[in-house]
């Protein structure tokens, strides 16, 4: 009869202890939560001050500050500065020189290429207008590109016109 009340025993205190160990897992993972919940939190509440303040909001890693992370956000910003009507009329009436300008400040060179091959295909053709309506296509195509890789940036960057990245542009840097 001993032995069964020590088997017993030693059966309910086995069971106590998955119990415990149940219990404390499940605590230790409630606090992991609330933990995770309030460092992210406390970053949402920084990324509110940084753009009430009126600069890009920065993320709670070291890897913000790094060289790379900063050129990246420059050239982001640039690209979300490019108006599209004025690149639309510097590769009308400037041929590659405007978009050439562009590109290297943007660090986009995509549109430049395909508006200076598009127009190099269309250059015969250019012979017998005047290059006044040959050179339509050339300058759309690049404004096009140009255009749709500045609105992505402006939309990555929460804001809607160039003038607004003129303000992050001269704030910040």
């Amino acid at each position: 009869m001993a032995d069964s009340n020590k088997t017993q025993t030693i059966e309910e205190l086995r069971a106590e202890v998955e119990n415990l160990k149940t219990a404390r897992t499940e605590e230790l993972l409630a606090q992991a939560e609330d933990r995770r919940q309030n460092e992210e939190l406390d970053l949402l509440k920084r990324q509110k001050e940084a753009l009430e303040a009126g600069n890009l909001p920065r993320g709670g890693g070291s890897s913000d500050s790094s060289p790379q992370s900063l050129q990246r956000k420059v050239t982001d910003i640039e690209n979300a500065r490019v108006r599209t009507w004025a690149y639309a009329l510097g590769a009308y009436f400037t041929g590659p020189i405007f978009p050439g300008i562009v590109a290297a400040r943007t660090k986009n060179w995509t549109p430049f290429w395909a508006g200076l091959g598009l127009g190099v295909v269309c250059l015969p053709i250019a012979f017998a207008d005047l290059g006044i309506i040959s050179s339509i296509p050339a300058a759309a195509l690049g404004t096009c590109l140009q255009a749709s890789k500045s609105q992505k940036k402006r939309e990555e960057l929460g804001i809607v016109s160039p003038e607004e990245a003129d303000l992050l542009r001269f704030r910040q840097f």
